[in-house]
């Protein structure tokens, strides 16, 4: 589909008016949160967190091409159910620095050294937790540095046979300069594209997905992100039996990325593993129901945290 083709997109007719959420979202943004940066590989990766040093981590990767903002209707629940969150943006992304060459390894570590700065390690191992690319960030610290980390949980990221795993990288995105910001937010658009409900949602994230440059506004992530990322087919089972801490796995009940066929599979290669769908959600189902993620993650992470106490 070329761009003619496609739809608008769902914040074109606002015309950059900024929306306003519900309530619940407004407390949320007026949580009190940290803000950061540490280095790493000559990166400076950028980070926020929510909820005081000293509780138990709570790391939580965003997808593709976004941002830490993604979280902000999430991260303060978590918080204020007694974690310590930490968002960071990976390498390539959101504020944190560009690189000539990105990896799924080095995306790992940088997640590792960001949320070691904001705090998520005070108190023993924390839980990684990733959405879409992200949780293919997760599954990668899983097994190289996986004993750092109390579990994982992938939020809605397909696991495919080695055979059926996409090859090559997706087209060059991003790079255009905008006269100003409502011209911009009108072509923004999710990827996968998908429908959302929560435009107030959209919009928060669409903004914070922009940066002034010259001559108007632009993306922030590099766009040749996915020509520079080193990307090897994983054989599912070798990772299943190579994973160095637990894992859950989430998707949205209604993702096309998700589909039984997927999840199905899923299910028969990481058979330790919990398996969660969240009702009325596709692929982006931390967009749809920011709130009944919360809930999940809050439960995976308490579960796990009774199980260490009682092999402790």
């Amino acid at each position: 589909m070329t761009e003619r083709e496609r739809p608008p997109s769902p914040l074109a007719a606002l015309k950059g008016e900024k929306l306003t959420g519900p309530k619940w979202f407004a407390r949320a943004l007026e949580t009190e949160c940290e803000t950061g940066t540490v280095s790493r590989l000559d990166t400076a990766l950028s980070w926020k967190a929510w909820g005081p040093r000293g509780a138990p981590g709570l790391i939580l990767v965003h997808g593709g091409t976004a941002h830490k903002g993604w979280w902000d209707a999430i991260g303060p629940f978590l918080a204020a159910e007694g974690y310590r969150v930490v968002a960071p943006d990976l390498a390539g992304m959101g504020d944190s620095g560009w690189r000539e060459t990105y990896s799924m390894n080095d995306h790992a570590s940088d997640v590792l050294a960001a949320a070691e700065a904001g705090g998520a390690f005070e108190t023993g191992k924390p839980v990684l937790a990733g959405h879409s690319f992200g949780g293919f960030v997760t599954l990668s610290a899983a097994i190289a540095i996986g004993e750092h980390f109390a579990a994982g949980i992938i939020l809605d990221s397909p696991i495919r046979p080695q055979t059926e795993q996409r090859e090559g990288s997706p087209p060059r995105r991003g790079g255009r300069v905008y006269k100003d910001t409502g011209t911009a937010l009108a072509r923004f658009r999710l990827l996968p594209d998908q429908p959302c409900e929560h435009l107030w949602l959209l919009d928060h994230i669409a903004r914070g997905s922009l940066k002034e440059t010259k001559g108007g506004v632009t993306w922030k992530f590099d766009p040749d992100l996915w020509a520079k990322l080193s990307w090897e087919r994983r054989d599912p089972e070798k990772a299943a039996a190579s994973l160095k801490c637990p894992l859950a796995f989430v998707r949205g009940a209604q993702s096309r990325l998700m589909q039984a066929e997927t999840w199905d599979y899923m299910r028969t290669v990481f058979t330790a593993s919990p398996f969660v769908s969240v009702p009325d959600a596709k692929h982006h189902l931390i967009l749809d129901q920011p709130l009944a993620v919360a809930s999940v993650l809050q439960a995976l992470c308490e579960g796990w945290a009774k199980q260490a106490k009682k092999h402790a």
